[in-house]
């Protein structure tokens, strides 16, 4: 063997070389696409995070929205109330000022309690004696308790008639004041009324000093009466 022979012989194959920078470029790429995935991911974990957050705040908003609305439901239905109550009450204290105030009867007038009374002294038809208590701005006489009955048979006098204002001329049976109120409180003499469709008007008699009674009768019969107001 020659010394070339030897000479390549011994010679180490020689292996090629990397690019210089091709490795550090591929490793900063994928550096860069991890932290962009990265950025991505967290961008996508706070997007939730708000979508969820809003819905709750949304929840939340309708949920005082209902509570709200059945507290304004609650407090108009409590207006109410206090305005029915209010008007109540001022309608009580007017009628409760007009009993304290001092009522004035005309001349020839007699004033017992809160109301004024004339007896007359001439007699007509209940339709006249009705018509004569209208024209001095009154009416008949009405009884609808204890106190009044006893205040009419001493206005009436004992031993005498007057007209008041009860009658059922307008449905047959049915008794009713003038001023529309239903009959309740009774004072009928015994087996009274007993006059159908030919006695529609009643007329009080005085029996006593603390006694009186009532009788229907003809309308048409004259009698004197009591006008109140």
């Amino acid at each position: 063997m020659d010394i070339d022979d030897h000479i390549y012989t011994n010679q180490r194959p020689i292996k090629p070389r990397k690019k210089d920078g091709v490795g550090d470029q591929h490793s900063v790429w994928k550096t860069r696409f991890l932290a962009v995935a990265v950025c991505l991911g967290l961008l996508c974990v706070l997007l939730l995070a708000g979508i969820i957050g809003l819905l709750l705040y949304q929840r939340n908003q309708l949920t005082s929205y209902n509570s709200l609305t059945k507290d304004g439901d609650q407090l108009q239905t409590s207006n109410n109330t206090l305005t029915r109550e209010r008007d109540q009450l001022q309608k009580e204290t007017e009628c409760l000022k007009q009993s304290l105030v001092e009522k004035v009867c005309p001349q020839g007038w007699k004033k017992l309690g809160s109301s004024c009374y004339y007896v007359s002294t001439e007699s007509k038809s209940w339709e006249e004696s009705r018509q004569d208590c209208r024209n001095r701005g009154a009416d008949l006489v009405v009884i609808n308790s204890q106190e009044k009955q006893t205040l009419v048979n001493w206005l009436c006098g004992r031993k005498n008639y007057v007209w008041i204002g009860l009658t059922d001329s307008v449905i047959e049976g049915t008794w009713k004041w003038v001023d529309d109120t239903p009959l309740t409180t009774k004072y009928w003499n015994s087996g009274e009324p007993n006059g159908g469709r030919a006695e529609n008007c009643v007329y009080f008699y005085s029996w006593s000093s603390d006694k009186g009674e009532w009788w229907d009768y003809d309308c048409s019969y004259k009698y004197r009466w009591i006008c109140e107001k």
